[in-house]
């Protein structure tokens, strides 16, 4: 028998979807698993849109008797299930997923929000969102993007269970660097939360053990929806939203 497995995560502001990924392979792996081979098991990690499709259609090319089909990620619903596979916002729906092989198990870890039309007008803009009409204030540009975003609870923590959190001088080393990564790049409008967790995360993780020799893993319970339904833990006021605009 000729057996795939695709293994499909974006870990763009989702810690665990590494980890979810890992554990589908090594369950795979597993005598309960099916004993799958290393080969017959692609990761595809945050892949561009092109490169998954070609991946996609080199295993249905294959013609393999079985497929086992994963997706992790950040995800919402319109019609179907649609599917954000990197940090660049590209999307595949679940349908390009259907029919790599005749018998087939898809498994989808991801949101299914239905998405709703906003009544102000949104646009991406460059990788970023745009408000357009009259002039706007930062005050207003943001409560537009909070509402934006679908109900959620996210929650963020300095260290995982069963360490410490660290104080210095200067307050809690979490705290500083979670601000400290605050501040969107030039040219983004925003700073999803997620990504803020991440830089935050990787900065004090690196910090308390290279100066305090001290264990401290920051994590965080996340919703899985995409990158426009998620909220924002900062925005950018420098942003000129007309020159970047396209």
């Amino acid at each position: 028998m000729k057996r795939r497995a695709l293994l499909i995560g974006n870990s763009n502001g989702l810690a665990g979807v590494k980890l979810d990924i890992a554990n589908y392979a090594k369950f795979l792996s597993s005598d309960h698993g099916g004993q799958w081979f290393e080969s017959e098991i692609i990761i595809r990690m945050n892949p561009s849109k092109k490169f998954l499709q070609e991946t996609i259609q080199s295993i249905k090319n294959e013609s393999p008797d079985f497929a086992f089909v994963v997706f992790s990620g950040h995800g919402a619903y319109e019609k179907s299930t649609i599917l954000e596979i990197n940090k660049d916002e590209e999307f595949i729906n679940e349908m390009d997923l259907i029919g790599i092989a005749k018998r087939q198990i898809l498994i989808f870890d991801c949101c299914r929000n239905v998405i709703i039309k906003e009544s102000v007008e949104l646009r991406k803009a460059g990788g970023t969102l745009s408000l357009y009409g009259s002039t706007t204030n930062t005050r207003l540009l943001y409560e537009t993007r909070i509402m934006q975003a679908i109900e959620q609870q996210n929650r963020l923590y300095a260290c995982s269970i069963g360490e410490s959190s660290l104080d210095t001088e200067k307050g809690g080393l979490y705290t500083q660097n979670l601000i400290g990564s605050a501040k969107p790049q030039s040219i983004s409008l925003y700073k999803l939360v997620g990504d803020a967790q991440d830089e935050a995360s990787t900065k004090t993780t690196n910090m308390a053990w290279v100066n305090h020799l001290h264990r401290q893993h920051p994590t965080a319970t996340l919703t899985k929806c995409l990158s426009s339904q998620q909220l924002i833990f900062s925005i950018n006021p420098n942003y000129n939203i007309l020159q970047n605009i396209r």
